[in-house]
């Protein structure tokens, strides 16, 4: 039922992103602005000031109209992108539950395994008991033969005595006994050897049943894994589209204002020597304040240097966040995205590690979020003050929320895959003044 939830979800959802590329496509390119600037250009020179005002006035209204129109379209977008953001969130959970359901029957395989080989032992040894006892019973059945049964009237003749007799009679009873006994106890090893077969029988159905569930498990991620990445290129896709057209819009907006202010003080040009000298005098103020927001920018960055000195002695004593697990398979900086909506400039380390490893904090501080995102998954950022924060991204599970103060080597998450991930492992980011920073310069994995 869960599984046929998430694929009707996933229908919806592909409808809904194709539907708005097509609602919104075609007015988003016709609202392109780049052709409004051509047209005027060569007549621009000789016309009169009214003239060239009201052309460039037309053009920015024209532009401020389009302009609208594409704030309503981003309105829809914005909602769009609600939806698209829960869905990814509820799948995203879907994948985390399905890995642990997956480890879980891994663990009863190993065990259905060490009965399947306990139930062979046991097998082989009551074949084994049952093969000698065969043989005594066809030696005893081949004695018996070969020197012939004595039955009672035999031992009556043939006694000498009444005390003869009885201790005869005695003897081939015991005789007796001791047959059957064997016939027994062979029986039981023949039942015993039939009962092991059907166990045997019960242990392999169990396991091929265990086996077939974790494969239909796996297919599930693997089908919801790359559901997720065509669904965050195609998210990426429209967005993308709706910023660049902002952004042309802006750009010539911001170029129509120009347009209209160049015109304007042109036609003002003669008023502005009756201004000179106060322009002069405010032209002297404002670089007095140039000099003075430099100065003081100067003194900030000083001390920013400073504090991120500090801030790096006191870093020195960070411990490693995942415990036993010293593998980073991608380092700070510049890389090539993993997988799809993944950054190109990696702001961090990424450790491997098993899903549901325990997660420690690296330095004592208090938990500034706790909470999830898209791209980090489930996440959580220590401040550890003098503008140091820590991050632990790509969780499983959070175990502390936010305003808890932790200490040192406390365990605040485990190890998991959400987000935009490709298997389980820790992202571990440093940031000093809101600058992430190479964690290996501050920690090490011998720390």
């Amino acid at each position: 039922m869960k599984r046929k939830h998430i694929q009707t979800t996933k229908r919806r959802m592909f409808t809904f992103l194709l539907g708005g590329l097509l609602i919104f496509g075609e007015p988003l390119a016709a609202l392109c602005p780049s052709f409004i600037q051509q047209e005027t250009k060569i007549q621009a020179a000789s016309l009169t000031y009214e003239e060239k005002l009201k052309e460039a006035q037309d053009k920015r209204a024209q532009l401020e109209q389009n302009k609208k129109k594409t704030q309503e379209t981003l309105l829809k977008l914005k909602g769009e992108r609600e939806d698209i953001l829960k869905y990814i969130e509820e799948l995203d959970m879907e994948l985390n539950n399905i890995n642990l359901r997956i480890a879980k029957l891994e663990e009863d395989i190993v065990l259905t395994q060490k009965e399947l080989e306990q139930t062979q032992k046991d097998l082989d040894e009551a074949k084994k008991q049952e093969a000698e006892q065969y043989d005594i019973m066809k030696r005893r059945i081949q004695y018996m033969y070969e020197n012939g049964n004595t039955d009672y009237l035999e031992i009556l003749l043939n006694s000498e005595s009444i005390s003869d007799l009885l201790n005869q009679v005695e003897y081939f009873s015991k005789i007796t006994e001791y047959d059957n006994k064997l016939l027994e106890r062979y029986t039981q090893t023949k039942v015993l050897v039939a009962d092991k077969e059907a166990c045997l029988e019960l242990d392999l159905q169990n396991y091929s049943e265990l086996k077939e569930a974790a494969d239909f498990d796996r297919q599930t991620v693997e089908t919801l894994i790359s559901d997720k990445a065509d669904l965050i290129k195609e998210y990426t896709k429209k967005i993308g589209i709706t910023d660049d057209l902002l952004a042309t819009y802006a750009e010539e907006i911001t170029s129509a204002n120009a347009e209209i202010d160049k015109i304007k003080e042109e036609e003002q040009r003669r008023i502005e020597e009756e201004e000179r000298k106060r322009k002069e005098e405010e032209e002297r103020l404002r670089k007095e304040k140039e000099e003075r927001e430099k100065r003081e920018k100067e003194e900030a960055a000083n001390n920013a240097q400073n504090i991120i000195k500090s801030d790096t002695t006191s870093a020195e004593n960070m411990i490693w966040p995942l415990p036993g697990d010293g593998r980073t398979y991608s380092g700070f900086g510049k890389r090539n995205a993993p997988t799809a909506g993944a950054s190109t400039y990696h702001r961090g380390v990424d450790i491997g590690g098993n899903l549901g490893a325990s997660i420690v904090a690296a330095l004592a501080g208090t938990v500034e979020k706790s909470s999830y995102g898209v791209s980090n998954g489930n996440y959580i950022v220590i401040n550890h003050g003098n503008g140091l924060r820590t991050a632990y991204l790509h969780c499983s599970k959070l175990l502390v929320s936010v305003g808890t103060y932790v200490q040192q080597g406390e365990i605040i998450a485990l190890v998991g895959s959400t987000g935009i991930s490709t298997a389980p492992h820790l992202h571990f980011g440093v940031s000093v003044n809101g600058t992430y920073v190479d964690p290996l310069n501050y920690i090490s994995y011998n720390k």
